[in-house]
């Protein structure tokens, strides 16, 4: 009769010399996994050719490596690191931006308001137009005669930066960054194209103040629009109109269209108008612009946007540019009690990092997204801030606002981070514009300590066939690689080797 035996974990008791085997064989793979792990430290990480890149990083002990760290990069969007930080010290984690109704004292009569009212926005982010409606009804009245005056006097100055490339002019993430934001400055819009050789036409939805012509459009086969070097292309005209041409591909749907709003102010009559009618409020008067609230009025209405952390941990964990520039130019506005702009702003963030003994040095701050190509900074400088927020983190709350690896924000699909062993491990902000990808955060190791880091790979280039054959098999990019290699060895805690070319 065969007995089987089992030890006391549960598990089949072998003979003494099968014991012996198995004990051999985990010693086996144990040093395996060591000469492995030698094997990968003793070989250096090769970077992107052609590019240049930046690393650093600090443990308990102060700065472990450092290459190239103080050349002086485009941060792209790990910029937003800067501008969330001057926020939070600035503004309080309390802040909540407040978009308000004022009348002089005894306007509101009944139901009516026999007078003007003055609508003064901040640059809410968030303020959408069914906010708009909302904050009409709050009136309580049906009828306004008097004038209705939007005060844009939070902000002046330009509503872009300075190096903003004028082609991303019509796309959302370059909307202008006013005092009137409503629905982020951003409209939907589709084009139709259902048939080679047959008109396409452009639809808005109902009520949405833009406009779209569709009618210099050709709709033609993918295979005819490589050959003839021809894409869809926009035009913008005075009072939200968009003028497609070029061509476009047939679908049997309608395809989404997203724009950036051009006329601000043509938006924000439009867009006041359209939420007193859904509001059921008449207007006996004129739409005007001041930069004035006026003095002695009462307040009859109030929209208040979420508190500062959620707006920054939206921010951050998207790379939201619209949320960055406003709060750097609210920032300006705070700190020197003057209305905000992209100078007071990039002013005010770098004396608050410094009042906070962050030297910033000769970066160069031109906006608060990172879409400006006048940005500069070193991964020194850079690591700087990242000291400064993990020192002080108990009290700011900073570092959960930050996207987490295969978790949420940019990092959730990042490829350098899609190892097992890294998930929810990098805390970091991403930073991409065309030839630089950044990353500026922190690691949580394996051995369990947190370690910030900076990497700036900038000059990412390939010829057209080695680009398109990447792209194509979607390989990961040359740069991903490097980076992958840079984070899984500061994971595991491995000395840091890199080639340089």
């Amino acid at each position: 009769m065969t007995v089987t035996r089992f030890d006391y974990q549960g598990r089949i008791a072998l003979p003494a010399p099968f014991v012996q085997l198995e004990d051999l064989m985990q010693r086996l793979l144990i040093g395996f996994c060591a000469l492995f792990s030698l094997v990968a430290q003793a070989t250096p990480l090769t970077p992107p050719k052609g590019g240049q890149y930046a690393v650093i990083v600090q443990g308990n002990n102060g700065v472990e490596f450092a290459r190239h760290a103080d050349d002086m990069i485009a941060p792209a969007s790990t910029m937003k690191v800067l501008t969330a930080l001057a926020a939070r010290l600035e503004l309080g984690a309390d802040f909540r931006f407040a978009t308000d109704i004022q009348a002089q004292p005894g306007a509101r009569q009944g139901n009516a308001i026999n007078g003007d009212i003055w609508i003064n926005f901040v640059g809410d982010p968030t303020l959408s137009r069914m906010d708009l409606v909302a904050l009409f009804k709050q009136l309580g009245v049906t009828r306004i005669q008097g004038n209705v005056y939007v005060n844009t006097g939070a902000y002046n100055g330009y509503e872009r930066g300075n190096g903003w490339s004028w082609g991303d002019q019509t796309l959302c993430f370059a909307a202008p960054v006013s005092a009137v934001i409503i629905d982020k400055n951003c409209a939907y819009g589709t084009v139709t194209a259902t048939q080679i050789g047959r008109p396409a036409v452009g639809n808005v939805a109902t009520g949405v103040p833009i406009g779209i012509g569709a009618d210099n459009v050709e709709v033609m086969s993918y295979g005819d629009m490589a050959r003839q070097f021809c894409a869809l292309e926009v035009d913008m005209a005075k009072g939200n109109f968009y003028e497609l041409k070029g061509c476009i591909t047939p679908n049997k749907e309608p395809q989404g269209l997203r724009f950036a709003i051009h006329d601000v102010e043509a938006w924000g009559w439009d867009n006041i108008r359209w939420a007193m009618n859904r509001a059921g409020i008449s207007h006996d008067g004129l739409l005007r612009v001041t930069h004035q609230a006026p003095v002695g009025a009462d307040t009859l209405a109030t929209h208040y946007s979420v508190s500062l952390p959620v707006m920054l941990a939206k921010m951050l964990k998207k790379s939201d540019n619209l949320y960055a520039d406003t709060f750097l130019k609210t920032v300006g506005r705070h700190y020197y009690n003057k209305p905000g702009s992209y100078r007071s702003g990039t002013m005010a963030v770098r004396a608050i990092l410094t009042k906070h003994g962050i030297d910033l040095g000769n970066a160069t701050l031109a906006d608060g997204s990172g879409l400006s190509a006048h940005n500069l900074i070193s991964a020194r400088q850079m690591l700087s801030v990242l000291h400064f927020i993990q020192t002080n983190d108990a009290e700011l709350d900073f570092i959960k606002l930050l996207p987490s690896s295969q978790v949420d924000g940019t990092l959730a699909w990042r490829r350098s981070v899609t190892a097992p062993m890294m998930k929810n491990k990098v805390h970091a902000k991403t930073g991409t514009i065309t030839g630089t990808s950044n990353l500026a955060g922190f690691i949580d190791t394996a051995g369990g300590q947190r370690k910030a880091f900076v990497m700036f790979q900038r000059g990412l280039s390939q010829d057209p066939a080695t680009h398109e054959r990447y792209r194509a098999s979607k390989a990961a990019w040359p740069w991903t690689v490097f980076e992958k290699g840079v984070l899984e060895s500061i994971y595991q805690q491995q000395p840091l080797q890199i080639a340089e070319q």
